[in-house]
């Protein structure tokens, strides 16, 4: 009796391996051979290089850098290339802090001439020098007059601001009615006092001594 049982629970093991066998395999007609066969397609999980779109995308990193980004379509990537080479492909950095850009009136602007590896690599840093600023990127080229001719137009992005906010409102999202609000917080943070270390000069007043001190730093720092 145990070498039936055992028997049988071989025979069911077998017809397991050979099901199996014959879902993943395929029998070769001309040299009757079966070959194995993967199923399963293996995907490729990298993300592609280029999607093929025209986008230049600016973003925040901290109160004094910001991140640009992009990608091209065939035709643009063949242009800033061939710019690249000569010399003339650049990417501008506007600072637009409360005003409609119109191309001409930023308050400042920021120059980087690129490279075929930069223009490769698909993105770049820029170092800000303000915080809490509104900053708009553009890509493009020099012609030959050296006018800068626009090919790509980013979003507006601004900075975040270097010191904690003295603002009092305190801003509340409701994420079941998707609502926002902004309330007074309540009660006002009452700062401590600080205290500061100052200088007199003998033979004055104190107010005198100041007076005379802060003189005499405008002699040293004019040269006079």
């Amino acid at each position: 009796m145990r070498v039936k049982k055992a028997m049988k629970k071989k025979e069911v093991i077998k017809l397991i391996k050979e099901h199996v066998e014959s879902a993943f395999s395929t029998t070769d007609s001309s040299s009757g051979v079966s070959t194995t066969v993967q199923r399963r397609e293996e995907k490729d999980l990298n993300l592609p290089r280029t999607y093929d779109k025209n986008k230049l995308v600016l973003m925040p990193v901290n109160p004094y850098v910001v991140f640009a980004y992009w990608d091209f379509d065939q035709r643009t990537r063949e242009l800033m290339k061939q710019k690249a080479r000569e010399g003339k492909a650049v990417i501008r950095l506007y600072d637009v802090t409360f005003i409609m850009f119109n191309g001409t009136n930023a308050h400042r602007t920021f120059e980087h001439r690129l490279d075929e590896l930069t223009l490769d690599a698909g993105n770049f840093y820029f170092n800000v020098p303000m915080p809490r600023a509104d900053y708009l990127s553009e890509m493009g080229y020099l012609d030959d007059e050296g006018k800068f001719v626009s090919v790509l137009r980013s979003n507006v992005t601004r900075t975040p601001a270097a010191s904690p906010s003295a603002s009092s409102r305190e801003r509340w999202y409701d994420l079941k009615n998707k609502k926002r609000t902004v309330v007074l917080s309540e009660g006002s943070l009452i700062k401590p006092v600080e205290k500061i270390r100052g200088v007199t000069s003998p033979g004055f007043p104190s107010g005198q001594g100041m007076m005379a001190q802060g003189i005499m730093w405008e002699i040293f720092r004019s040269g006079r």
